[in-house]
């Protein structure tokens, strides 16, 4: 431990202002005279990265996305989930866990919408809070972000978010009141976006007056990566540290205002205080930041991660016209099985952007089920594969025996030299396994992370006759030859980074170029690349995607291989091309034919369990009604035991543990905040997003509006049975002071397999003057029950569950008169209502 005192006193005013900012991308500056030491993050929510750059990145955890921790509703898990990380972040020495991402559901279609819990803000706060003492009680720091509304990708680094106190502290601002007050969380990480014309990370309202002398909060605020712009009101405001390098804003700029009086040195005394404590709580003295990052492939956390994802998989759908629910499948009944769609063989665990990391070794939907069912194992079954479709955004990346180096080996070689020409001396040689190769920030030791350059050699193998389509996307100069000799082709040569930018890479890359070459199956095609960094923002890529053409008659074979099956798995969704930081999706329909697929595959094979695999909504058609799919379920991106925790519930070794943390539409504009969902023009031509659809979030909207959804907020089912006995509450009158009221429901397995259920506690006031939406969870418990045994859920509503915001008076306030706790399976399965009065 460090004497802050001591510490605070040995660092000049030069040296203060310094240590508020980043030395690198993910590392502060240590000052030894003072003993202060660096202090290493790495970006979260869902793993720690660590440093990884190029084809560097050290492998680690993928623990489910966050939408599918939220849809396992379960408190405890989540702290399981959180201890994890927090022991992988000691093993890459990173301090501080940039996670967990609490903004709200508020659409279907956010960019980042699988990173986030829920569109309900008490489950959301509820399980960051437990998630954030999972990872500190490893002495590692969380920044719970992102502080706050931002809630959607557009125009981000510069939208005004406009919206009413209410809605801003019953919804947005909750889940971290949560995470702060009950989770004891010691950072916060300040928004991109504005918020009434301010940047988060400059809003005095947020970070200090709401943050710390409201909620007490006493840990510090780390700025969004380039997302504070100025020096005066970031400072005053309670900004405590600026990331990342090269400084910007603090540093000699701070000194400088300073000693112009615009801010007080007592200020910035505060704020390196923050940055001392916080440095004695993660042990930074202690845990001294090198650059050793451990790879630890533990089965013991594999099996917490395939819980949670086995805890996360919402069944939505298990029924027939006629005979038995098709799930779970019975082995003995099965001697073959069609696997269909092409996420089955690519296993999209994880979605795009900064939550994206380097897996341990992980099995696609195909392979665990061959491993399981297929040929060899007991059941020995025939197992045929077609994708069907193609879904693709972009031309599809290379992997493993696709490529192969001049020397033969797997992937492709990377050497880096210094300065801006491709004819400097190699310095460093380094290997990517795939054709994308991208830097968070991290560099090889000895290379100027300024100026340098690299070349990528190698060859693809094609597995097809034919043409391809070479698809590039860079953020700086480049030049991509396929083929050699008389053959090559140029794909793209742009010496001087002047193609047109797009929204891939954070909105720093090119728009994609494509070519077209022949190829013969199994005939290796070099591939030369040189490629140049422009990376004054810390993050670079390349990207080299090849695509075959499409057979005609693909979907034609999958629906054949259905038909022909004894039952048919479809695994459709989306990917990390679709759902990524940097935009929104335009719509929530599945990428290319693959409701066709579905609907076809369905005809062909009553016996079909469809997998939707996509982090966020999509349109179901095909879901629901007399002629929708036997079978649907849901793992949204669940981890790297995605296809174990799949196989398990297919299979009823494991129940599906799910409930869905946010609402699916039945078509995109019936969700509540359509209309507010673009941005305007405001004031000096900032976009504007205004949230005039208030409280009316998720399913309050769809209530509010009598609009009938897909799949409501709650829903999940069970392989196994329960009967809800009738709820108790300690007391049915209580003052407006104490209104806290705890209710129990007796539950009892009545079948033959264990059930699973979450029982949801929802408020909803009576008089028609108190202005509540018509209800709001407030409680929910999760039971697993096995057969023939019975059990309590408890529920406890405490006084916060009945209050209100009232912007008048700036403060909560308690409406006397009569509520009803709403007993419920879901948003919209009531089971039953306890009367309760407050005086």
């Amino acid at each position: 431990m460090i004497d802050t005192d001591a510490a605070l006193a040995a660092l000049s005013l030069e040296d203060k202002c310094r240590l508020l900012a980043g030395k690198t991308t993910w590392r502060t500056k240590a000052f030894p005279h003072a003993g202060i030491p660096e202090v290493k993050m790495s970006d979260g929510p869902n793993g720690v990265r660590g440093e990884g750059h190029g084809g560097s990145s050290t492998p680690g955890v993928v623990v489910p996305s966050g939408i599918t921790l939220g849809a396992s509703w379960d408190p405890a898990l989540l702290t399981e989930i959180g201890e994890l990380l927090g022991t992988e972040a000691r093993r890459k020495g990173a301090h501080i866990l940039l996670g967990p991402t609490v903004n709200i559901h508020r659409t279907p279609v956010g960019g980042r919408t699988f990173e986030c819990y829920s569109e309900d803000p008490e489950l959301s706060g509820i399980l960051a809070a437990a998630y954030v003492r999972g990872v500190q009680s490893k002495d590692v720091a969380v920044t719970v972000k992102h502080f706050v509304c931002n809630d959607t990708e557009m125009d981000r680094m510069s939208v005004d978010v406009q919206v009413d106190d209410r809605p801003l502290r019953e919804i947005y601002l909750r889940p971290f009141e949560r995470a702060v007050k009950e989770g004891g969380a010691w950072g916060i990480m300040s928004a991109y976006n504005r918020l009434g014309a301010e940047h988060c990370a400059e809003n005095r309202g947020l970070l200090t007056d709401i943050l710390r002398d409201e909620w007490g909060f006493d840990g510090f605020v780390v700025s969004d990566w380039f997302g504070v712009h100025h020096t005066v009101e970031a400072a005053n405001a309670g900004l405590n540290i600026e990331m990342p390098a090269p400084v910007r804003v603090y540093g000699t700029k701070l000194v400088e205002a300073v000693k112009a009086g615009e801010v007080d040195e007592e200020q910035v005394d505060r704020l390196v205080l923050d940055v001392l404590a916080m440095i004695n709580r993660v042990r930074a003295d202690e845990f001294v930041v090198t650059d050793e990052e451990q790879s630890v492939d533990d089965p013991a956390e594999r099996a917490v991660t395939r819980r949670a994802a086995i805890g996360g998989t919402v069944l939505l759908r298990n029924e027939q016209a006629s005979g038995p629910a098709v799930l779970p499948f019975d082995p003995a009944t099965i001697t073959s099985i069609a696997v269909i769609g092409p996420n089955a063989v690519t296993n999209q665990c994880m979605g795009g952007g900064s939550a994206s990391l380097t897996p341990f070794n992980h099995r696609t939907l195909l392979a665990a089920l061959t491993e399981r069912l297929g040929p060899g194992s007991p059941t020995d079954a025939t197992i045929i594969f077609e994708p069907g479709v193609r879904t693709d955004r972009l031309t599809p990346l290379l992997r493993g025996g696709q490529l192969r180096q001049p020397n033969g080996a797997p992937g492709l070689l990377l050497e880096y030299m210094n300065g801006r020409t491709w004819d400097g001396e190699v310095l460093v040689e380094d290997v990517s396994p795939t054709s994308l190769v991208r830097f968070f920030g991290s560099i090889p030791a000895g290379i100027d992370p300024r100026a340098f350059a690299v070349r990528i050699t190698g060859e693809f193998i094609p597995d097809t006759d034919g043409t391809h389509q070479v698809g590039v996307v860079s953020t700086g100069p480049v030049k991509v030859v396929a083929g050699g000799g008389q053959g090559a082709t140029v794909i793209v040569d742009d010496p001087d980074a002047e193609l047109p930018r797009s929204q891939e890479f954070f909105g720093y890359g090119s728009i994609e170029v494509i070519e077209t070459i022949d190829c013969t199956a199994g005939v290796p095609v070099p591939l030369h690349i040189l490629w140049r960094t422009v990376a004054e923002n810390g993050f670079a890529a390349i990207r080299v995607g090849i695509r075959s053409a499409e057979p005609v008659d693909l979907m034609d074979r999958a629906v054949t291989a259905a038909a022909a099956a004894d039952v048919a798995v479809v695994m459709v969704g989306t990917n990390d091309e679709w759902e990524t930081e940097g935009f929104d999706r335009t719509t929530m329909d599945l990428p290319g034919r693959q409701d066709e697929l579905v609907r076809r595959v369905c005809a062909a094979n009553p016996r079909t369990a469809v997998i939707v695999n996509a982090g966020s909504p999509v349109t179901m058609d095909w879901a629901t009604g007399s002629d929708g799919a036997p079978a649907v379920l849901t793992s949204f991106f669940a981890g790297q035991e995605q296809a174990e925790a799949l196989v398990d519930v297919l299979l009823g070794v494991a129940d599906p543990g799910g409930r869905l943390p946010l609402t699916i539409p039945a078509r995109l504009d019936d969700h509540p905040a359509r209309a507010n969902q673009g941005t305007t023009e405001g004031m000096y031509g900032k976009p504007v997003q205004r949230y005039e659809e208030g409280l009316d979030v998720g399913y309050r909207g769809y209530e509010h509006r009598g609009i009938a959804p897909r799949f409501p907020f709650g829903h999940g089912l069970s392989y196994g049975t329960a009967s809800w006995g009738a709820p108790a509450a300690d007391r049915t009158s209580v003052s407006a002071a104490d209104p806290a009221v705890t209710v129990t429901v007796p539950i009892a397995a009545t079948g033959d397999r264990a059930v699973t259920v979450v029982v949801q506690g929802y408020v909803a006031a009576i008089d028609p003057k108190v202005e509540r939406p018509a209800k709001v969870l407030q409680a929910f418990a999760k039971l697993v029950i096995e057969p023939g045994a019975e059990a309590t859920a408890t529920l406890a509503f405490d006084g916060r569950a009945f209050a209100r915001w009232d912007s008048a008076g700036a403060e909560w306030v308690v409406d006397r008169g009569e509520y009803d706790l709403v007993i419920a399976a879901s948003a919209t399965d009531e089971r039953s209502r306890v009367r309760i009065t407050i005086t």
